[in-house]
């Protein structure tokens, strides 16, 4: 369990990676304007994809941990209800962004390292699976976003049904879960720019 002052460490280093990485699209953008070479706008466009999950994923580590440290400090139980379906929401569009992107992140990926690059997306997998079913993707999750969080629903039943996960304690520890899986694809995607992945880095990442 992180302390606060660990979580505002974070959210610092964090926010200076996201303002290095949007930069770092800016001038990948202007060079594309200028480019004519069809090779090297195929590459451009490469690296800008990684560069964009990169952002995506920080974004999310960053939304997740200032969600987490205002849960720490919740008082009340409807805090602690609106925090934890913030994190179910996060959670929920982090997962299903991360489908969108690894298949075509997979395909920038030269032939011959492939096979490398593919058991860390088996890791991944692997991890974010485990987690959508201890969180129940398909009913739990996805009933939380439609009804109580991404969209207001008109039946306050069902809206309010999803009160009772401040009593579940399952539910209160998902974004500590939810980091066991962006953590280490954190440190992935970073590895993706600068092309070179530690696999003792990678794996201890999931123990950071």
């Amino acid at each position: 369990m992180m302390t606060f002052k660990e979580i505002d460490e974070r959210i610092n280093h964090y926010e200076e990676e996201i303002e290095w990485s949007a930069n770092l699209i800016k001038r990948l953008n202007e060079i594309l304007v200028d480019e004519e070479s069809k090779s090297l706008i195929e590459n451009i466009e490469k690296q800008k994809m990684k560069v964009e999950f990169f952002c995506f994923v920080t974004s999310n580590y960053l939304d997740l941990l200032c969600t987490y440290r205002n849960l720490k400090r919740a008082k009340s139980d409807w805090e602690k209800y609106y925090n934890i379906k913030i994190a179910y929401l996060i959670s929920y569009e982090t997962i299903n962004t991360y489908h969108k992107f690894k298949g075509q992140i997979y395909k920038t990926v030269d032939q011959e390292e492939k096979d490398f690059y593919k058991q860390f997306f088996d890791m991944l997998n692997r991890e974010v699976s485990e987690f959508k079913e201890i969180y129940d993707y398909d009913n739990v999750m996805s009933k939380i976003r439609n009804k109580s969080i991404a969209h207001y629903d008109r039946n306050f039943l069902d809206y309010y049904s999803s009160f009772e996960l401040i009593d579940n304690n399952n539910s209160k520890d998902i974004v500590r879960s939810f980091l066991n899986f962006i953590n280490p694809l954190h440190y992935f995607t970073y590895g993706l720019i600068k092309g070179e992945i530690d696999q003792f880095l990678f794996i201890d990442s999931w123990m950071s």
